[in-house]
């Protein structure tokens, strides 16, 4: 019963659009009958006046033929010039004048050729570029005494005036009128009113004869009546439609609001299936801090129960007491910038165990679109931040490890260093007690021999605390440091190996001082990590190929260390993995020795990369901040 209305209804309204349409299909059979009859009726009529200039021409060129005065035949043509605005021109061509008669005077026209025509014709339209119409012309012969042409009369009528002049102001007034022409399907003359619209009926027919390819087009123009008429149908079909709209809309929306209301028990349902099964805590509090709502497994994070954590305003129970001030503050900030935000903080579970937690919390929007809260999401990262301390530990254990390992080739590069000056020490001894006991030596003799002995064992003790200050384990303290002697001190740790393996080193260093920001000791091991690498490179390559390039220069507010050699460079396939710990193709590397080095130059606010030679070879580059040195 409920769509009873709407099927009434619609049943008005299908009666209606069919009377309707039988009354237009009435309509317009009426109007098309009338169009056909009306467009006959002025077909006729331009047949008729077209037949009527063919008579008076005909008659002008038979009284010319009998001998009429001149002038006598040129007032005739005037006169019917003249009460026939169609008639544009009127031309007697004769053989025995140069020039035809011409009305109007002055109208330049063309003469004719022999031999003359002997019979009547009308001409195609044309376009008549002196008068700028479109123009008929008719033309009839004039015969002599032996029935031999001796001229012609020639009339060139507009079409637009014809029509002006030969259709009454009452056919113009119902429809627009237009002679067509039958080739291009150009309109070549008209009668139109472009106040009024046409409609989409239309009729057309031939005027030939007398107009050669031409056919005469009528359509009707809209009258107001049928305007008024269509419109008053419009609001009867809207206002039944409307009607049936409604009764639509009203069913729709009922229909809608039951289905909210069981699409609202399922979304509940859902939600409350959903909340149950999280394992990231939710939780919504107003600007003030008071809790609005939880899910179970913030209840499970804290330890309390919904219904004792809902209302609840700060400081929550599970806020660690050394932390309250802190949150407390971090609430109030929160509130003056009403942004997503993300952070990490500590939360005390209700059996006292402390969990490290990471809240991401968002803007709580209510549906007019003001902001009434935060809504939180709460993930336990006790177990992630454990890892990560694991991980640190490990990696400086390794990097200990490393350190260590560089000590046993430093160890060697030690005893080559101090050998030297402990040799000179005992042999400036044993010339000092030479010279104590010749009698005939100087005391500047032996202070020249002490002070040789003295600088030989200060050589040694450098060497003695350089050694000690790299193998040393201590933190980083990052101070200006001037570039070129870390350069050469972490050459001198290699300089046994790269004399024994015969590889040059070609240094490239800005005559300027550089002053970066680093840890000297850091950097050196960086620097011999790069430089033993290189060495091992080249050892089996032939000698003219065993070179170690060092370059230095300055790019921004960085100085660029890049150590290149002429190596068999590094197999494609351990590029991505060349930075990553316990990666390498040694056969006795760990693979953590390039790990260390970006780790330190990292800590520097520098970074570490690879380039490959377009031939051979392989290239490290690092950089390091430069700081400003008075």
């Amino acid at each position: 019963m409920s769509y009873a209305p709407i099927i009434a209804i619609a049943i008005i309204v299908i009666l209606i659009t069919l009377f309707i349409l039988l009354l237009r299909k009435d309509r317009v059979d009426e109007l098309r009958t009338k169009l056909i009859e009306d467009a006959l009726w002025v077909e006729q009529n331009l047949f008729f006046q077209l037949r009527t200039h063919e008579e008076n021409l005909e008659r002008l060129a038979l009284e010319i033929s009998k001998g009429q005065d001149p002038e006598v035949v040129l007032t005739r043509l005037e006169h019917i010039k003249g009460i026939h605005p169609e008639l544009q021109i009127i031309s007697w061509f004769d053989l025995q004048r140069d020039e035809p008669l011409t009305l109007p005077r002055g109208y330049n026209a063309q003469p004719i050729t022999a031999p003359l025509p002997r019979f009547k014709a009308w001409f195609p339209a044309r376009k008549d570029e002196q008068l700028n119409e479109v123009l008929v012309d008719f033309q009839v012969p004039i015969f002599g005494a032996n029935n031999q042409p001796t001229g012609l009369l020639r009339t060139s009528l507009s079409l637009n005036q014809l029509l002006t002049s030969q259709i009454p102001w009452w056919v113009a007034g119902q429809y627009e009128i237009v002679l067509v022409d039958n080739n291009s399907d150009r309109v070549i003359a008209r009668r139109v009113n472009t106040a009024l619209k046409t409609s989409e009926l239309s009729y057309s027919m031939s005027v030939d004869p007398p107009l050669h390819g031409v056919r005469l087009q009528l359509k009707p123009y809209t009258s107001g009546s049928t305007s008024t008429q269509t419109l008053l149908i419009i609001v009867i079909v809207g206002l039944a439609l409307f009607a049936i709209i409604s009764l639509l809309v009203q069913y729709y929306y009922a229909r809608k609001r039951q289905q909210a209301e069981h699409a609202l028990l399922d979304e509940q349902a859902f939600r409350r299936a959903m909340e149950n099964s999280m394992t990231t805590g939710m939780r919504a509090r107003d600007l003030e801090g008071r809790i609005l709502y939880v899910n179970p497994a913030f209840c499970r994070l804290v330890g309390w129960e919904a219904n004792e954590i809902t209302g609840l305003a700060p400081p929550m129970p599970w806020w660690p007491p050394d932390m309250v001030n802190e949150t407390l503050d971090r609430h109030y900030q929160q509130n003056r910038m009403p942004t997503a935000q993300s952070f990490e903080t500590r939360f005390q579970h209700r059996d006292g165990s402390i969990l490290d937690i990471q809240v991401h919390e968002a803007p709580l929007i209510n549906n007019q679109g003001k902001h009434v809260g935060w809504m939180g999401s709460i993930i336990d990262i006790s177990s992630r931040k454990a890892q990560e301390e694991r991980t640190s530990q490990q990696a400086e254990q390794l990097q200990k490890t490393a350190h260590l390992m560089s000590m046993g080739e430093v160890a060697s590069t030690l005893a080559h260093e101090l050998n030297q000056p402990l040799s000179a020490v005992a042999s400036y001894a044993a010339g000092c007690l030479n010279l104590l006991e010749d009698t005939d030596s100087s005391p500047d003799d032996l202070r020249s021999g002490l002070q040789n002995l003295a600088a030989q064992n200060k050589r040694a003790g450098e060497i003695v605390r350089r050694t000690n200050d790299f193998v040393r384990k201590r933190e980083p303290l990052l101070k200006q440091e001037q570039l070129r002697p870390i350069v050469l001190d972490s050459l001198s740790f290699i300089h046994n190996e790269m004399l024994k393996h015969k590889v040059r080193v070609m240094l490239d260093i800005p005559e300027a001082d550089l002053y970066v920001m680093a840890d000297r000791i850091m950097i050196e091991q960086v620097l011999f990590n790069l430089l033993r690498n290189a060495l091992e490179a080249l050892k089996n390559q032939p000698l003219d190929q065993r070179k170690i390039d060092i370059n230095i220069q300055t790019r921004g507010q960085y100085a660029l260390i890049a150590i290149s050699d002429q190596g068999p460079g590094v197999a494609p396939e351990m590029m991505p993995l060349l930075f990553q710990p316990f990666s390498t193709n040694k056969v006795n590397g760990m693979g953590i020795g390039l790990n260390i080095c970006r780790s330190i130059i990292e800590l520097h606010r520098g970074t570490l990369w690879y380039e490959s030679s377009a031939s051979h070879g392989a290239t490290f580059v690092f950089t390091l901040p430069l700081a400003k040195h008075d």
